[in-house]
């Protein structure tokens, strides 16, 4: 087969596997990467020989630093300033006295468990000390934790990348030394890692700068361009930085990303999404060239020993390393014990391990092939470890309870209020966002955040913190616009709990189910009616406990009366939004409102709990 066709096949086999592997595990709700690293093994020449990743020669290098420096600009760029602010100190724990204890510990795992030399061990542990935003954040999103938490975690993951990533280049330029490949200095291995982490920032901060202010200038970038632009100012300033001083350019990205999303650009949600996007491509493609390019032999050669390296580095070296960087923290023990059970291993620690092979492989060192197949294997097992188990994990500790958890209520009317009122009652975060400038200063009367905007405006949506909102109730007198803004925070936002109050008439639950999304309330209402009945009539306000034995199925189908409404379910401690597909059971309350006497709403509920 000609070079050149050989090439064309491996490079969109892997974007197509690549694709295929995020579809299905999607589909699966298991990590990305875990099929991602087995579907390119597998795609590789050492078993169907699809995807060659040596036809790409030194390109594949090339490649692998193009894509890492996208996948730390977006994850850069996603990373909430405010949040991190919160959580700096623990942060800062993690990416310094964390990485040390990382970097000691894996070195002695890896010298006592996989049987490397001590050059080799070193340069193992050092690779350890990153995780990865590409597999931590992907995590997060299917695991709602405190924002905190969430904190901590990105910020390490974004963070900790370049700062690994630098080290592990200048121990590699001390092995590389010792061996007698180059000259080595005292001063020249400082330097290394320093020097390599102020260009970078440098550089990146100062491409920020330009980007931004070429940005703000609308007669100079048309907006269908602006993407394409800054993909090439992330690649302009990676390649100034790699060239000032080699894997500068890591540093790079990530100081761009966090300078860039400070200087107020306009349509910042837009470049976000586009460079999401390009992440996951990255990643799906990167994952699939360099597990090809692994030799399954040496996979095998590797065995159990590379197999319990990783065990001791995810049950014992975290645990150690996170407990050594939070020992002052306010944080909880069981916030802790999250921490320290989420560190997988990412896109970085593998493409830095091939990129050593390499040299390894080119000075004539040997153990290359080795210590880059005790990484992928230790990217598995994290990977595998923290994918399958965090949300069982966050649910018995504790930390996926909805008590404090941000509520946004779409509309400032009567019923939005009153429901507002009930959730922050019960504990819930709440703020409510409407274009009406006298409902605004209602809610804010009634002691409720509000904010003046269109929540059908994703930008506004950002500002009032959708990213991290574990529920949405779009609740204005316009059915449509309901509807429209679940659409598009379960869609840009990944919001899954989203409720739209409909009416009988311009909407259909047909409309609902396409957006994925549940009726509040459990029916269409009349909202213009009942809004008017909670500004001008006796309306009345009372906690139902679920009897023994309640069987009525989901809300949506339970037979309620006109006059009555249900609004929130009451599980404990949590406040939770009646939904249609909602079922209730005992030990539970439902709070309802309705339009009537009180003993003949009494009388209602009698009959609802005799089914």
């Amino acid at each position: 087969m000609p070079h050149e066709q050989a090439l064309l096949l491996t490079i969109s086999w892997a974007v197509g596997l690549g694709l295929a592997a995020q579809l299905v595990a999607h589909r699966l709700r298991i990590p990305a990467i875990v099929l991602l690293l087995v579907t390119g093994v597998l795609a590789g020449p050492s078993v169907l020989g699809w995807v060659h990743p040596e036809y790409m020669g030194e390109g594949l290098g090339v490649l692998v630093k193009l894509a890492v420096a996208v996948i730390l600009f977006e994850g850069a760029l996603s990373l909430r300033l405010e949040d991190l602010r919160r959580a700096a100190s623990e942060v800062r724990g993690l990416i310094t006295t964390g990485v040390v204890v990382t970097w000691v510990l894996a070195t002695l795992a890896a010298y006592a468990l996989a049987g490397f030399t001590w050059p080799l061990a070193i340069l193992f542990g050092s690779l350890m000390t990153v995780t990865g935003p590409t597999v931590v954040q992907p995590l997060l999103r299917r695991v709602r934790v405190p924002r905190k938490l969430k904190a901590i975690l990105e910020g390490e993951a974004i963070l900790v990348d370049p700062v690994g990533a630098v080290l592990a280049v200048a121990v590699m330029d001390v092995v590389l030394g010792l061996s007698g490949a180059h000259p080595l200095t005292w001063y020249g291995a400082v330097w290394a890692y320093f020097g390599r982490l102020l260009t970078g920032g440098a550089v990146g901060a100062v491409g920020a700068l330009l980007l931004s202010r070429l940005f703000r200038r609308h007669d100079w970038v048309p907006l269908e361009l602006r993407n394409l632009v800054a993909l090439a100012g992330v690649w302009v300033a990676f390649a100034a930085a790699e060239a000032l001083l080699p894997e500068a350019g890591l540093m790079a990205a990530v100081a761009m990303g966090l300078v860039f999303q400070r200087s107020e650009v306009p349509e910042e949600r837009r470049l976000r999404h586009f460079k999401e996007q390009l992440t996951v491509l990255g990643i799906s493609v990167l994952f699939i060239l360099l597990a090809a390019d692994l030799p399954l032999a040496v996979v095998r050669e590797a065995g159990w020993p590379a197999v319990w390296t990783a065990l001791v580095l995810a049950l014992v070296v975290r645990p150690l390393a996170v407990a050594a960087a939070t020992w002052r923290s306010p944080l909880s023990w069981r916030e802790k014990f999250f921490v320290a059970w989420i560190g997988p291993r990412g896109i970085v620690a593998a493409s830095v391990a091939s990129l050593f092979a390499l040299a390894l492989r080119g000075a004539g060192i040997p153990g290359g092939d080795a210590l880059l197949a005790a990484v992928f294997v230790t990217i598995f097992v994290t990977v595998t470890l923290a994918g399958l188990t965090a949300p069982w994990v966050a649910r018995l500790l504790g930390l996926t309870r909805r008590t404090g958890k941000l509520a946004i209520l779409v509309g400032a009317g009567p019923l939005a209020r009153k429901v507002g009122q009930l959730m922050k009652e019960h504990g819930r975060q709440v703020v409510l966002i409407d274009r009406n400038q006298s409902l605004v200063w209602a809610a804010r009367r009634a002691g409720l955040e509000a904010v003046l905007g269109n929540a059908l405006e994703e930008d506004t949506l950002a500002s009032v913190g959708a990213d991290e909102a574990e529920t949405l109730l779009a609740a204005t007198t316009n059915a449509e616009v309901n509807v429209l803004a679940v659409a598009i925070a379960r869609e840009e936002f990944h919001t899954a709990r989203a409720y739209p109050v409909v009416d009988a008439k311009g909407v259909s639950a047909e409309m609902v189910e396409q957006i994925g999304g549940q009726i509040a309330f459990g029916r269409p209402i009349d909202i213009r009616d009942w809004e008017h009945a909670l500004n001008y009539e006796p309306v009345v306000t009372l906690e139902w406990p679920v009897p023994e034995g309640f069987a009525g199925g989901a809300v949506g189908q339970l037979e309620l009366p006109d006059f009555l409404l249900p609004l929130v379910r009451l599980r404990g401690e949590e406040a939770e939004i009646v939904h249609a597909a909602q079922t209730w059971s005992r030990g539970e309350r439902v709070v309802f409102v309705a339009r009537a006497p009180e003993d003949e709403v009494r009388a209602a509920l009698d009959a609802l709990a005799q089914g």
